[in-house]
């Protein structure tokens, strides 16, 4: 296989180690055996290695936090799977292993969308794991920032039918105008009962608080480009309604303890029937 090493895709090969680690360990939240697979196969690839100890060192909450954001969005897709909805959508899917590890009624179609090497890596990593796709997987290859509708619809989705969008570790990545453009992309494509899961950064990161992690994710070409601390009104004027956690919240932390660094919020939404 060949690992995309670009800064976005680090992201989400550091995000698959993190889960890794957290099922290898005791009493773990989940389990990952995509993420086992992949860092089996990525060995001791000296970037990717690198990269690894880079996010130890620039933010000692980045592995609790990641994993507490995991379960997170896992309790919540599985909460619309049992509530009829059976077309996931994940933006920005990365290496995520959750179509072949959270059960799935049978007639459930999960989207997964991404560049195209990023995409082109996922298929061949889940190949070649042997690991069985929980639902009907399905590789969309697209850009956030241009016309990702078309080629989703071009796939096979339907926007008649409720939908769990999961924008996981993305919109700090894109402008405001583009976290804007994608909302509005989203919500046209949602029918009534749909759910929408995101993360945004806190406003707090983009000042002094967040020095220390914008200077280690900058030295592999990662940038914030954007934060905000108003995720229940901004998504409301959308017609969702909201509830939203801070990435450190007790209530979602299932015991673990999250350190305030890096500074996120947690949201789960639904449409309005």
């Amino acid at each position: 296989m060949r690992i995309p090493l670009d800064g976005l895709s680090h992201t989400a090969l550091y995000t698959a180690w993190v889960r890794h680690r957290e099922a290898a360990g005791a009493d773990p939240l989940f389990t990952d055996p995509l993420a086992d697979f992949l860092v089996a196969a990525a060995g001791d690839h000296p970037a990717l290695a690198a990269f690894i100890a880079q996010m130890q060192d620039t933010s000692s909450g980045f592995p609790s936090y990641h994993v507490v954001r995991t379960r997170y969005f896992d309790d919540r897709i599985r909460y619309a799977l049992d509530n009829g909805v059976r077309q996931v959508v994940a933006l920005a899917a990365g290496v995520d292993g959750r179509t072949t590890r959270l059960p799935c009624p049978r007639d459930t179609r999960w989207f997964e969308l991404d560049l195209p090497a990023m995409i082109e890596f996922k298929t061949a990593l889940v190949e070649q794991s042997g690991l069985t796709p929980t639902c009907g997987r399905i590789g969309v290859a697209a850009d956030l920032r241009t016309d990702w509708p078309t080629a989703l619809l071009a796939a096979g989705f339907d926007p008649r039918r409720p939908t769990a969008w999961l924008v996981e570790g993305v919109l700090m990545y894109l402008t405001p105008d583009e976290g804007d453009a994608l909302l509005d992309a989203v919500t046209a494509l949602s029918a009534p009962g749909s759910h929408l899961l995101l993360e945004h950064l806190q406003v707090s990161m983009l000042g002094d608080r967040g020095t220390r992690v914008r200077g280690g994710l900058g030295k592999h070409g990662v940038v914030f480009a954007a934060a905000r601390d108003d995720l229940e009104d901004w998504l409301g004027a959308s017609g969702w309604r909201a509830a939203v956690h801070a990435g450190v919240d007790p209530a979602i932390g299932h015991g673990r303890t999250v350190a305030p660094v890096p500074a996120a919020w947690l949201a789960a939404a639904t449409r309005a029937t």
